[in-house]
């Protein structure tokens, strides 16, 4: 046990103290071995703020807590991933997303650099492709794993369209009931998996080892991929 400790010990201080006592990185959090680091907290955040279109400078402490956890979330997954057969997102399924962010600012943004944008956040273009691929590979994992333990019978599907899609049309002649049936299965689908998710993670963190070197760091809640 000490020679752990001194061993982890040395991780934390060669991580912290390298150039002459420059300040370059740090263990935020170690998930079952597994270490995330001060950069990648920050790129996490610069990443959501700019696919949120949010300035770094209003973030709180709440804010940056709760990215640490989606961190923690995603370790977790990511052990999933290496410990199952799993197949993940091919490149092309990347490189179509991608462009469909692309598309999307140039729509939101007219006149703006993409690559102007991505600079301003310290986000490159392979961290992008990095991040949209981790996110691909979540849901690709979330879905094998828990859609076929999903059962939507026609009364649900009956209520939600009722309930939820005839109040809100303005058509004079909504959509019937036969023909919104397949899209509102699969969202009351996605609604069971979010929640199947939630349990799922709860799971997982009860049988992890997670440390966190964050003062005043609340007791992780479970986050969305």
């Amino acid at each position: 046990m000490r020679l752990q400790s001194a061993i982890f010990g040395l991780l934390l201080l060669t991580a912290a103290s390298l150039r002459g006592g420059e300040v370059l990185d740090r263990i935020v959090a170690n998930v079952n071995g597994n270490v995330i680091l001060q950069s990648d907290w920050d790129d996490e955040l610069n990443y959501e703020c700019f696919m949120s279109n949010r300035s770094t400078q209003n973030l709180t402490q709440e804010d940056r807590n709760a990215t640490l956890t989606r961190l923690i979330d995603q370790e977790l997954l990511r052990e999933q991933m290496r410990s199952n057969d799993f197949t993940p997102a091919a490149a092309d399924d990347v490189d179509k997303q991608i462009e469909g962010l692309k598309q999307d600012y140039s729509r939101d943004h007219e006149g703006k650099s993409w690559s102007v944008a991505l600079s301003s956040y310290g986000v490159s273009e392979a961290g992008v492709k990095a991040h949209v691929a981790l996110e691909l590979n979540q849901l690709r994992l979330v879905d094998a794993r828990l859609r076929p333990s999903v059962q939507i019978n026609a009364v649900e599907v009956e209520n939600y369209y009722k309930e939820q899609l005839v109040p809100k049309s303005s058509s004079v002649h909504p959509i019937t009931l036969q023909e919104a049936a397949p899209k509102i299965r699969e969202v009351l689908t996605q609604q069971k998996i979010d929640q199947l998710l939630t349990s799922w993670l709860e799971t997982l963190r009860s049988q992890a080892q997670i440390r966190i070197f964050v003062p005043d760091f609340p007791a992780p809640q479970v986050a969305q991929p």
